[in-house]
């Protein structure tokens, strides 16, 4: 096992999406009257009383991906060296762990924000077919997130671990609607014994 410190540093800004209720609450958020308010628009910013955070796991699935947004492990395995998406998918969620420096489960925005800096409002097609519009927060430039990478197998290459990171930093984007929004660089890749 080794570990890797790395950092992101941001292209564009970074829309967050947050469904559960920070109060506890599971589910999603209620909207209480039509239009923009603010409190829903809070409520969907991962953050806390240090500040802006994005989620440990949110980065890491951005190498494994979902049915919604193909990972960096299936780009890169069937892209651009085909016929190995299966296998880089099986190491990254077997083998690839992301940790915030401070609080394992969180990775705070550099530098420090305690709040969303804009509200990205967009319309969308709803349940009954008519439109309804949606307001998320963004985080804009400049911002970092600098956390700890895990690697539990000692046979998978830095190289190839740095290679999932720039691949997912570039093509799948930090957060939601990524890579519109989200998208950024390695611009530190330090290996650690």
């Amino acid at each position: 096992m080794y570990n890797i410190k790395a950092t992101y540093q941001g292209l564009v800004p970074m829309m967050h999406h947050r469904f559960a209720n920070p109060a506890g609450i599971e589910g999603p958020i209620k909207k209480k009257k039509k239009g923009r308010n603010e409190a829903d628009i809070l409520a969907a910013l991962h953050h806390d009383k240090k500040g802006v955070y994005v989620p440990a796991d949110n980065i890491r699935m951005m190498l494994i991906g979902n049915k919604h947004r193909r990972g960096a492990a299936k780009i890169l395995g069937s892209e651009i060296e085909s016929g190995k998406g299966t296998e880089y998918v099986s190491i990254c969620s077997g083998c690839i762990w992301v940790l915030g420096p401070d609080d394992p489960m969180k990775v705070y925005v550099s530098p420090n924000r305690k709040t969303y800096d804009d509200v990205d409002e967009r319309s969308f097609i709803n349940a009954t077919g008519s439109r309804s519009m949606t307001y998320r927060p963004i985080i804009n430039l400049p911002w970092s997130l600098t956390f700890q990478i895990q690697v539990t197998q000692d046979n998978i290459d830095q190289s190839k671990v740095r290679q999932f990171f720039d691949v997912a930093g570039l093509r799948c984007g930090c957060c939601a609607y990524g890579p519109t929004f989200g998208r950024c660089i390695i611009t530190e890749w330090e290996v650690q014994a």
